[in-house]
């Protein structure tokens, strides 16, 4: 089954952002390559106000990781045994 991964991250991040979002990217890209069954998504927000709009997101901090329309990390670096984990498990049991 595919997994629907979107990745919220701001249109103009602080420093920790931009830095963090850089590495939750790259690590997407490479998952990609190995996990044929996942799609990404990357969701830039302009303003605050527009976070009501995206479903699954509970948190406000960025970036954010929702898979299958539930929210998984905000704001920090995910670990990626977890992530991998979530993936598969969702790839088996979702519901998407």
């Amino acid at each position: 089954m595919r997994v629907k991964i979107n990745v919220v991250l701001l249109q103009d991040p602080c420093s920790a952002c931009f830095i963090i979002g850089g590495l939750v990217k790259e690590m997407f890209e490479r998952l990609q390559r190995k996990m044929d069954y996942i799609d990404v998504e990357y969701r830039f927000l302009e303003n605050l106000k527009d976070v009501h709009s995206i479903e699954g997101l509970e948190v406000e901090k960025f970036p954010a990781i929702i898979i299958n329309k539930e929210q998984i990390t905000a704001g920090t670096i995910p670990d990626k045994r977890e992530i991998i984990k979530r993936i598969e498990w969702e790839s088996e049991h979702g519901e998407c």
